[in-house]
């Protein structure tokens, strides 16, 4: 049976660059009544932007992260935090090895929300690996492990939104 190595999540609300940096996700961004999630770099600049409703049509989004990248980070907003090391979310024995041909290798990029406690809800595949199993054990251990400390706006803990690519690789 082939084996599977998770190089790791590096996501784009904030990819890690020392052990023991927190990821961050930030309270879902609104723009003319729809809700986006937003990434970030190290400066907390924005640098992805999703809707969370995938119906949203593509021009619309264009413009309102257009829209939200202009804007910013809204002063008085603390990200959520993650608890632990994110790559301990995503542990081997949760993919569906024996669906993944040998060496190959791919990403799976999900946009999933983090609730007022700080446990990630509702993951979204918003660009597949081309493995469907993969992709759906993907947002199976992220809703299982990902815990954070909650987002909040002025003091008082908000609903966030996240997007996450991690890459595999089969031996």
């Amino acid at each position: 049976m082939p084996g599977l190595l998770i190089l790791g999540a590096v996501t784009a609300m904030l990819a890690p660059s020392a052990p023991g940096d927190k990821l961050r996700a930030y309270p879902a961004m609104r723009h003319e009544g729809a809700a986006y999630a937003v990434a970030t770099d190290t400066k907390d600049r924005i640098v992805t932007c999703l809707p969370l409703d995938p119906a949203t049509d593509a021009a619309r989004a264009r413009a309102a992260c257009a829209a939200i990248v202009a804007r910013g980070v809204p002063a008085g907003i603390t990200p959520a935090l993650s608890k632990g090391a994110s790559d301990t979310w995503f542990p081997s024995r949760d993919y569906p090895v024996a669906s993944i041909p040998a060496h190959s290798s791919g990403s799976v990029t999900v946009l999933y929300e983090i609730d007022e406690r700080g446990t990630a809800t509702n993951c979204m595949i918003r660009h597949s690996s081309g493995i469907e199993m993969l992709d759906l054990a993907a947002c199976a251990a992220m809703l299982k492990r990902a815990r954070f400390t909650p987002a909040s706006y002025q003091g008082k803990p908000v609903h966030a939104a996240a997007i996450a690519t991690f890459e595999y690789e089969s031996e």
